[in-house]
């Protein structure tokens, strides 16, 4: 296990990366497209969870927006 693996994420560090708002990120998690943790009743996401989600992005919906 690397140092990366254990570093995680909050939503509002997600929503900044990937310039959206949290609001955002919350619907993404409830509709199953980005996976997270709950850890003392807030979402957490690994360096693992985010670039799974961006690649679901690049290939299924947005092709043209996410650059390679």
């Amino acid at each position: 296990m690397t140092k990366e693996d254990i570093t995680h994420y909050t939503i509002n560090e997600v929503a900044i990366s990937l310039r959206v708002t949290p609001r955002t990120i919350y619907t993404y998690i409830s509709i199953g497209k980005l996976n997270g943790v709950k850890i003392a009743n807030k979402w957490r996401f690994s360096k693992k969870q985010i670039d799974d989600f961006l690649k679901q992005l690049s290939e299924v919906e947005y092709p043209r927006y996410v650059k390679k």
